[in-house]
Protein backbone atom coordinates (compact mmCIF):
# COMPACT_ATOMS: atom_id res chain seq x y z
CA UNK A 1 0.00 0.00 0.00
CA UNK A 2 1.29 3.35 -0.69
CA UNK A 3 1.24 6.41 1.37
CA UNK A 4 -0.40 9.22 0.13
CA UNK A 5 0.87 12.95 0.60
CA UNK A 6 -1.50 16.33 0.08
CA UNK A 7 -0.17 18.13 -3.02
CA UNK A 8 1.76 20.25 -0.95
CA UNK A 9 3.85 17.45 -0.74
CA UNK A 10 3.34 17.18 3.24
CA UNK A 11 0.43 15.30 5.25
CA UNK A 12 -1.34 12.42 4.96
CA UNK A 13 -4.65 12.01 3.00
CA UNK A 14 -6.67 10.42 6.08
CA UNK A 15 -9.17 8.24 3.69
CA UNK A 16 -7.46 8.04 -0.06
CA UNK A 17 -9.85 4.81 -0.60
CA UNK A 18 -12.93 5.60 0.88
CA UNK A 19 -15.97 7.50 -1.16
CA UNK A 20 -14.89 11.12 -0.88
CA UNK A 21 -11.67 12.41 1.15
CA UNK A 22 -13.37 16.08 1.71
CA UNK A 23 -16.36 18.05 2.06
CA UNK A 24 -17.19 21.00 0.91
CA UNK A 25 -20.25 23.49 0.97
CA UNK A 26 -20.77 24.67 -2.00
CA UNK A 27 -20.02 23.88 -5.76
CA UNK A 28 -16.29 23.47 -5.88
CA UNK A 29 -15.62 24.63 -9.21
CA UNK A 30 -13.46 27.60 -9.22
CA UNK A 31 -13.13 27.74 -5.51
CA UNK A 32 -11.55 24.42 -4.41
CA UNK A 33 -8.10 23.06 -5.57
CA UNK A 34 -7.67 19.41 -5.65
CA UNK A 35 -5.63 18.00 -3.71
CA UNK A 36 -5.00 14.94 -5.92
CA UNK A 37 -6.55 14.37 -9.87
CA UNK A 38 -9.23 12.01 -8.81
CA UNK A 39 -10.05 13.48 -5.80
CA UNK A 40 -14.12 12.90 -4.90
CA UNK A 41 -15.54 15.37 -2.77
CA UNK A 42 -18.79 16.04 -1.25
CA UNK A 43 -21.04 19.11 -2.01
CA UNK A 44 -23.27 19.11 1.37
CA UNK A 45 -24.94 22.31 0.18
CA UNK A 46 -26.56 20.73 -2.82
CA UNK A 47 -26.06 17.18 -1.76
CA UNK A 48 -23.35 16.37 -4.64
CA UNK A 49 -20.21 14.35 -5.62
CA UNK A 50 -17.84 16.14 -7.50
CA UNK A 51 -14.65 14.70 -8.82
CA UNK A 52 -11.55 16.22 -9.47
CA UNK A 53 -10.12 15.67 -13.67
CA UNK A 54 -7.16 18.04 -13.23
CA UNK A 55 -5.34 19.53 -10.38
CA UNK A 56 -6.73 22.94 -11.12
CA UNK A 57 -9.90 24.19 -9.07
CA UNK A 58 -11.85 24.29 -12.67
CA UNK A 59 -11.27 20.61 -13.22
CA UNK A 60 -14.33 19.61 -11.02
CA UNK A 61 -17.21 16.85 -12.85
CA UNK A 62 -20.29 16.33 -11.21
CA UNK A 63 -20.75 12.91 -10.30
CA UNK A 64 -24.62 12.96 -9.39
CA UNK A 65 -27.15 15.04 -10.27
CA UNK A 66 -28.25 17.94 -8.00
CA UNK A 67 -31.07 16.71 -5.27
Amino acid sequence: MAIVANRAGHGVIDKPLTTHNRTVTAEPNGVTTPQFAGEIVLDTANNMYWKAVTLLNTGWIALTPPA
